[in-house]
């Protein structure tokens, strides 16, 4: 499964004139990568107690969201240390079939501008490996720290109860330099209760895209994380094997902007997102829209272009 053109919250609510980071990233095979710098002398003990110092912060302000998240994450706050890499746990929080996890990378290592540390990681649910593809962002807080939101998109195992689950790490990345070693934290989650309080509603709204690629809405659900938008795909026509971003853009009944961008975008289904719906609006006027990405690396073909027909999500029908 492909991951483009991935947007956050986490961005957009902390620019504040500091530059930030963002990653498109795609797992085949679910691999966790993270750089590592040596420590020597009395470097070390500064080091050590400057890690000891970093405080992960709550989930819910990374992703810009305002509401209270306490009775649904789980707080781990656990630290690895490996090759002079320290990888700080904070929370996660699990939502269907999508694992969110906040965590820290840190080393001695001065980061350079615009580097930040690329960590991958394979998740494991009671012993079983489940992770087939993620997305987020980051950003670096200080001169040596990378901190980060990263979505898992889940096998379609068993999520019910309590999950014992293994975030591995083998390797880690900045820049275009990698080394091994192992960070791994083991934990136990449940997403019952965000379960319980996620309501839904059925769609059948239709687009389709240049290269003859279409898409029909299926389902919408809305929990205290995220507002998410499902769609199946179909590829039986295809005129060209472009990839397009896409975004569901529109206002609520109150006169307020909406858009939802594309998580992600497999061979027959797709998720658009997004985590900011007032929730006092009872309507949302959505109209698809999509850019071409280049073929090469560059800048995007041309910018988004209408590529489907207005339509109206009814919450009320939210149950």
């Amino acid at each position: 499964m492909e991951r483009k053109n991935l947007k956050s919250k986490f961005f957009r609510k902390s620019i504040n004139n500091k530059k930030t980071y963002k990653r498109n990233i795609a797992l085949a095979a679910a691999v966790v990568l993270v750089i590592t710098a040596g420590i020597v002398g009395s470097n070390a003990e500064v080091y050590a107690t400057r890690v000891s110092n970093i405080i992960g912060r709550d989930i819910g302000s990374l992703l810009g969201i305002e509401k209270n998240l306490d009775e649904y994450k789980t707080v781990v706050n656990k630290t690895v240390t490996d090759k002079g890499i320290t990888m700080k746990l904070n929370e996660v929080i699990l939502d269907g079939n999508e694992l969110t996890v906040s965590y820290d990378v840190s080393s001695n290592e001065k980061l350079k501008e615009y580097s930040s540390w690329m960590p991958f990681n394979t998740i494991y649910l009671n012993g079983k490996k489940a992770s087939n593809a993620a997305g987020g962002s980051a950003r670096n807080i200080d001169e040596y720290t990378t901190e980060e939101v990263m979505t898992y998109t889940l096998d379609k195992v068993d999520l019910s109860g309590d999950l014992n689950v293994k975030i591995l790490c083998d390797t880690i990345r900045l820049g275009d330099i990698e080394k091994k070693g192992l960070w791994s934290f083991e934990f136990k989650t449940n997403g019952n209760q965000l379960k319980t309080d996620t309501k839904e509603m059925t769609l059948n709204n239709k687009f389709m895209l240049e290269n003859g690629k279409e898409y029909t809405l299926t389902k919408y659900i809305d929990n205290a994380l995220s507002q998410k938008i499902y769609a199946s795909a179909q590829e039986t026509n295809l005129k060209t094997k472009s990839a397009y971003a896409i975004e569901l853009r529109g206002t609520d009944d109150l006169g307020n902007k909406v858009s939802f961008y594309m998580s992600y975008d497999a061979k027959n289904e797709a998720l658009f997102k997004t985590g900011k719906i007032n929730e006092k609006a009872k309507t949302l006027t959505l109209t698809p829209y999509a850019a071409k990405y280049p073929e090469k690396s560059g800048k995007m073909d041309g910018e988004y272009k209408k590529v489907g027909e207005k339509f109206i999500i009814d919450l009320s029908k939210l149950k």
